[in-house]
């Protein structure tokens, strides 16, 4: 299993929050909470590291769904956590009418905006997404003032960077970043996040749709169909059952120390040394799919890759990497086998 020991691998975060919190001599933080696994998993780990009354733990709703709130109630009243609870729906639009007010009175056609915004659904998820982050950040300071914690997971943050820049990206670190969501998940239940938040199917809540429309049902339709998805674990053994193509392909990147799936030239035009060095790589990795199968999945990632390059923030520490955890033979980059 990636986490082989999951005890460590919290002693590890915890002491490492703790040392950055030191460091800083800021004794508080705050966290946006979604209801989700990410979320879910840093809040137990934050109360762990600096206690519950440390903690400003926000839950923003714009027409988010039921279930999520019931989900990020759960996760907090399980650490005997406050949750500050906020509903922006008649806010949110509000603000979007008078965007589209500015944007008829400047010339802008609203037909063709109004269509765009009805086709493309995350235009507006985007604007929820940045809403949500500077209230976390003025509750933040309205509650005496913390480090803001992200809740970025390798699989999110790594290649893809599938997280809005302005919104969940805008955070101070990233704790559990070196840690694919399958990880995640199994650290979750070591640290006895509620089930319901683990079984649940992930999803960003941003497109008004509630839990109809989950990550990877986002993933797919950005990527013309190209299955990206999450691992996933039992609840009852926290072993792997899903092995996710996104982490799959995480780990081909480990294995690549050329770096010659996002150089600077590109791997497929011809049938090339490089091509076949990333072809045979690949098949280590996404063992049960054919050649074609395996382009696509390459192909799609440098084309993500490259087109959330400008998502890249150097300066958001995740207190520690990867390869330390390797190391200490905590985490394992062998991905279980015989697993969709």
């Amino acid at each position: 299993m990636p986490v082989l020991d999951t005890r460590a691998l919290i002693e590890d975060r915890v002491e490492a929050i703790r040392l950055a919190h030191r460091q800083t001599g800021v004794s508080r933080a705050q966290l946006d909470v979604s209801g989700g696994v990410d979320s879910s998993t840093l809040l137990a780990l934050l109360v762990r590291a600096l206690g519950s009354d440390k903690i400003t733990a926000v839950y923003s709703s714009i027409q988010s769904s039921s279930e999520s709130l019931t989900r990020a109630r759960e996760a907090a009243s399980a650490l005997d956590l406050p949750l500050i609870e906020l509903e922006l729906g008649s806010i949110f639009n509000d603000i979007i009418d008078e965007c589209r007010r500015g944007l008829r009175v400047a010339g802008y056609p609203l037909a063709e905006i109004d269509a765009r915004n009805a086709t493309d659904p995350t235009v507006l998820g985007s604007i929820r997404s940045c809403l949500r982050a500077p209230l976390g950040r003025g509750l933040n300071r309205m509650s005496g003032g913390g480090l803001r914690h992200g809740t970025g997971n390798e699989c999110e943050d790594r290649w893809l960077r599938f997280f809005q820049k302005g919104g969940d990206g805008e955070v101070d670190s990233n704790p559990i970043a070196m840690l694919s969501k399958g990880e995640v998940y199994q650290l979750a239940r070591a640290l006895e996040v509620p089930r319901s938040v683990v079984d649940a199917d992930p999803t960003p809540d941003l497109l008004g749709h509630g839990d109809t429309r989950n990550d990877e049902d986002e993933l797919q339709a950005a990527s013309n169909g190209i299955p990206w998805t999450y691992s996933r674990i039992s609840y009852d053994s926290g072993k792997y059952i899903k092995v996710g193509t996104i982490e799959r392909l995480s780990r081909l990147l480990d294995r690549d120390d050329t770096d010659l799936l996002f150089g600077n030239r590109d791997p497929f035009d011809n049938q090339s040394p490089e091509l076949q060095h990333l072809l045979a790589l690949s098949a280590l990795t996404f063992p049960k799919f054919d050649t074609q199968s395996r382009l696509g999945f390459m192909k799609s990632a440098r084309r993500w890759e490259a087109e959330t390059r400008h998502k890249m923030n150097p300066n958001c520490p995740s207190f520690g990497d990867r390869a330390t955890l390797l190391s200490a033979r905590i985490l394992t980059n062998t991905l279980p086998g015989d697993l969709p």
